[in-house]
């Protein structure tokens, strides 16, 4: 199922919510809707879906103008709030089958089969007889997804599908929409969370005051510009993998002075809070996606040299750590394990204890930390050797200030 949108303009209560909003969609294939509140995202859907006419343009499934009744025996649309109802959780399923219902509008066999196999398909089978308001957030969200899956609609068409759920919910209903698409549907989802739709989707339209204002796939949409732009907000955009994520910009530090943390699997995080709260501009790398260091600099805004999860570090982002060493004050060594996959990071601690500006933390031996062999040892011996070495975290703020004379004039510390 083709669905193409040209030159859509739709207007409430004497506003015009949408302008000119040009849109193709393949079989196959789903599209973020994105922008702030009030951008038409939700208006969007419900003029696809036929619930809102517009005031020009035209909305084409393969080609041909569509009634409503019609409409609703192909596409299905989901909307953002969640009924409160004393219905069964198989009662609420079955609704998606009104559509294909005949005159007398009874559910036969055969719905009831396509409901069950809903049910199954979101892995709440055996909930068919519970009460749909004794559920969950995410168990409410997965039947109102059996509900569209029970419709078999060609396009299915969601507004906010993952507001409201923790994060392990989100990911789960966004991989049961996409493996929906996969078995030969489609989808247009408008969305919030930049980064859930940057993974998900194949297409992104960002939407801004009504209008589209970037088409595209999400490495060509989602720019720190497009994003400050239609969110008067400043990120960064690290692409990893195949996709993109979005990450808070640092405040401006209080004393302008910059401080590169070399850390990973959690010997970073009370240095990084440490340093921001003491007002340093601070930097982090290379660190894995979701690494809990990773997730403490990103969550502070710091900036990150991010690699794709649970991989070795690339020459690529290797190089920008380097980059990131040569471009800070101070450079701190956690006291981080290193195997083969993160090497990389203490030779970058060996170019800062080169140009004279590491400081190590070593609560423990490097013996003891070491699974890369006596390259790593070897590497480690030669920074120890022009480091400043600390036996904690708690003594970081001293030694950078006992660095601090190398610095330009003017350039003072916080106390």
């Amino acid at each position: 199922m083709r669905l193409e949108i040209r030159d859509l303009g739709v207007e409430l209560r004497s506003r015009e919510i949408l302008k000119n909003v040009t849109l193709k969609l393949e079989e196959g294939e789903i599209l973020s809707i994105l922008g702030p509140n009030g951008s038409g995202k939700s208006t969007l859907l419900r003029t696809i879906f036929g619930i809102l006419k517009p005031l020009k343009g035209v909305v084409l499934f393969d080609g041909k103008r569509l009634e409503f009744d019609d409409i609703a025996k192909i596409a299905a649309y989901l909307p953002q709030e969640i009924p409160q109802t004393r219905l069964r959780v198989i009662d609420i399923v079955l609704l998606g089958r009104t559509p294909h219902l005949s005159g007398i509008r009874r559910a036969k066999k055969e719905d009831y089969e396509i409901a069950l196999n809903a049910l199954n398909e979101v892995g709440l089978r055996g909930f068919e007889e519970r009460i749909f308001d004794e559920l969950s957030g995410g168990e409410k969200q997965k039947v109102m997804l059996a509900r569209l899956f029970a419709q078999e609609p060609r396009v299915m068409l969601l507004d906010e599908p993952t507001a409201h759920l923790d994060l392990s919910s989100q990911i789960e209903v966004m991989r049961l929409i996409k493996r929906r698409v996969e078995n030969g549907c489609s989808a247009i989802i408008a969305m919030h969370d930049i980064n859930l739709a940057a993974t998900f989707s194949d297409k992104i339209l960002m939407l801004k005051n009504g209008e589209v204002h970037r088409a595209g796939k999400a490495e060509d949409v989602i720019t720190p510009e497009s994003v400050r732009e239609v969110y008067g907000v400043d990120v960064a955009v690290r692409k990893i993998g195949k996709s993109v994520i979005v990450i808070p910009v640092a405040k401006s530090s209080k004393n302008g002075i910059r401080v590169h943390v070399i850390c990973g699997g959690g010997s970073g995080a009370e240095i990084i809070q440490t340093l921001v709260e003491a007002g340093y501009r601070v930097s982090a790398g290379v660190l894995n996606v979701l690494d809990s260091d990773w997730e403490i600099a990103t969550e502070l805004g710091c900036e990150v040299v991010s690699e794709a999860p649970f991989s070795d570090i690339s020459d690529e982002n290797h190089e920008k750590n380097l980059k990131m060493v040569e471009e800070a004050d101070f450079v701190i060594l956690a006291n981080l394990s290193i195997g083969r996959g993160n090497l990389k990071n203490l030779i970058a601690a060996n170019l800062a204890a080169k140009l004279g500006k590491l400081i190590v933390v070593e609560r423990s031996e490097i013996r003891s930390r070491n699974f890369a062999g006596e390259m790593a040892e070897k590497i480690y011996s030669e920074i120890s050797s022009k480091s400043i070495i600390v036996k904690n975290e708690s003594e970081i703020l001293n030694a950078i200030r006992d660095l601090a004379g190398r610095l330009p004039k003017g350039r003072g510390f916080v106390n």
